[in-house]
């Protein structure tokens, strides 16, 4: 192997594909160590689609490559821009110049394509890759670079996943910092140990691309614990369109008290004279049975109108996926309403995302 980091996955995958993409990569020509592609990995070494986006993962992952996106004008495919991550919710929002047709243009996900490109070169001397070369000249010099639909964004959940939701690892020792303090001795200054739980829930939630949150909203009849404003709707991840135009969360920091139906009906009553179609009941400990009763029959009642209206409960159990197993909050957010629009509070987060030996490389 060029690429020792490769020998952790020959047991794992098929070894002479792992060999093939090695030998691969680590003879790419200078100039053809961009843009690099499942579909064109796929057609060079004769694998599927899925296959070729694992080892690419795998390789982004060992810091072999890095990955970027391209956006490309929907009528022309000419490229206008290369942008990383954290822009790609920007672009999706607001239209590019395209220099080619001389017109502003409306970018959607199928217009932007998954690219990889060499950041770190083979250990290997000049000579041991020229005698590799060599030995393989049979097989031609690779494939031409070519972007298919099938690299395009709207076929990638979880980039999509990470585009809107993606915390640094400073925000994730801040949101670790937070709930260390939900319980601190707070004697009798109950405000202080609920505003304690609201800090937190507003930490992690305001890591929405687009989502901003605040505790301080009141209204003639009630106090919001967490109200949050969600400035996109989308039909690339169907849950931030249950998160928009806003949506409610309260939470009730106590250990010995499970959150009742008391909170559920607020969050049901606030829903159904608001534009709010998701809300939270965010306790420390499992909310009562009958809260997803609630819940549910909620759902039932309005399944068939222009607003959905979804309410969940978590605790602190949810917060180990959330911080601890860094789970992407949209994605398990997706599962909570699941369990709801499914009637199935028993089913759990392992159930759609079993270790295959595969998805973790």
């Amino acid at each position: 192997m060029f690429y020792k980091q490769f020998l952790k996955i020959t047991d794992i995958l098929n070894p002479e594909f792992v060999e093939n993409f090695d030998f691969w990569l680590a003879t790419l020509p200078r100039n053809n160590q961009k843009n690099i592609t499942a579909s064109a990995v796929a057609a060079r070494l004769g694998v599927n689609y899925s296959l070729a986006e694992v080892i690419l993962r795998f390789a982004e992952k060992q810091k072999i490559l890095a990955k970027y996106y391209l956006v490309k004008c929907p009528d022309c495919d000419y490229t206008l821009d290369i942008v990383t991550k954290d822009e790609v919710a920007g672009i999706l929002m607001h239209s590019i110049y395209c220099d080619e047709c001389d017109e502003n243009k409306n970018i959607s996900a199928d217009n932007i394509y998954i690219a990889y490109k060499v950041i770190l070169q083979p250990d290997i001397t000049e000579d041991e890759l020229i005698r590799a070369i060599e030995e393989r000249l049979d097989q031609g010099e690779c494939a031409a670079v070519n972007f298919s639909k099938a690299d395009s964004l709207i076929n990638s959940k979880e980039d999509l996943y990470e585009i809107y939701y993606n915390p640094s690892e400073s925000a994730y020792d801040k949101f670790s910092e937070l709930r260390n303090k939900l319980d601190l001795d707070y004697g009798k200054n109950t405000t202080a140990k609920g505003k304690a739980l609201e800090e937190l829930i507003l930490c992690i939630f305001n890591q929405i691309k687009c989502v901003r949150g605040t505790n301080d909203v009141k209204t003639k009849t009630n106090q919001f614990d967490c109200t949050f404003l969600c400035g996109i709707n989308t039909v690339y991840l169907s849950v931030l369109n249950y998160l928009s135009p806003c949506f409610i969360i309260e939470c009730k920091n106590e250990t010995e008290k499970k959150p009742n139906n008391t909170y559920t009906n607020k969050l049901e009553s606030i829903m159904d004279t608001s534009d709010a179609q998701f809300g939270i009941v965010f306790g420390r400990i499992e909310a009562a049975s009958t809260c997803f009763v609630i819940s549910r029959e909620h759902y039932l009642l309005n399944k068939t109108t222009s607003k959905q209206k979804i309410i969940v409960t978590c605790c602190d159990d949810d917060l180990k996926y959330i911080i601890d197993k860094k789970v992407n909050l949209l994605q398990y957010l997706e599962f909570k309403i699941f369990q709801v629009t499914s009637n199935s509070p028993a089913a759990t987060f392992e159930m759609f995302n079993k270790d295959s030996g595969v998805e973790d490389l």
